[in-house]
């Protein structure tokens, strides 16, 4: 059954993508075909029919960032897998940086952190990705107790995503045992209403993280509810994954 509904999933996007273009393609063969016109009018439909593909592709491309953003923002790790799939082996690079993230991303959340870094570090993103990429990396090396390259906390604070920053260096904060430090800035992350709930959830976890180093159990259990409220229903990090310590 599971063979069967992921034959439809796939099936499905091959549909959506290339059932237009197609489409289009048969309708114009057939225009051209039965029209009384020459070479000309016949080139003029050929140019028509190139400038309707170029902005199908455009729709298409400009609806697959918009699906990710909103997947990344609020930690929907059901569409981050499935934009994952849909982006195959052979693809370049450049190309694949997008499928990369998602999938990153989504095992960030699901607890699966070695496998996050692996999938982040191999995917190259572009500008508006590389704040997003950088603190997903630098929560999966807190994570996982690995040391963090120099450039991370820069490139994690974009000045259109500030939050982005402060929950980098909140974790590296915590990390390190400055709860004074850590604690303000992953504040800030929750109460700002641009971070999606990903982001905020993520900050509540190394709250209640905090809380608990300050032996409160109330404001841990508080954080964690919220993280929990906040965290899609696969993403066990964020549902009660047991938490490491943090430096002495």
């Amino acid at each position: 059954m599971a063979d069967l509904t992921e034959l439809i999933v796939r099936s499905w996007g091959v549909l959506s993508r290339w059932a237009v273009p197609v489409m289009m393609a048969l309708a114009y063969a057939l225009l051209v075909a039965t029209s009384e016109t020459d070479a000309t009018g016949k080139a003029w439909m050929a140019a028509g029919f190139v400038l309707v593909l170029i902005a199908w592709f455009v729709f298409r491309a400009l609806a697959d960032a918009a699906a990710l953003s909103r997947a990344l923002s609020v930690g929907d790790t059901a569409a981050l897998s499935e934009l994952a799939d849909r982006a195959p082996a052979r693809r370049r690079p450049a190309a694949r940086a997008r499928p990369l993230i998602a999938r990153g991303f989504a095992q960030l959340l699901r607890g699966e952190h070695a496998a996050a870094l692996a999938a982040l570090d191999e995917a190259r993103p572009g500008p508006e990705l590389r704040p997003q990429v950088a603190a997903a990396r630098i929560v999966a090396c807190v994570e996982l107790g690995r040391a963090i390259a120099a450039g991370d906390p820069a490139a994690a604070s974009g000045p259109r995503t500030p939050w982005l920053g402060w929950l980098a260096g909140g974790a590296i904060a915590w990390r390190d045992g400055r709860l004074d430090d850590a604690a303000p800035l992953l504040a800030r992350v929750i109460g700002d209403i641009r971070a999606g709930s990903a982001q905020r959830a993520i900050a509540h976890l190394y709250a209640a993280r905090i809380a608990d180093a300050r032996a409160d159990p109330a404001e841990a259990g508080r954080h964690r509810a919220a993280a929990a409220d906040l965290a899609a229903p696969d993403a066990a990090w964020l549902r009660g994954a047991a938490s490491p310590p943090p430096a002495a």
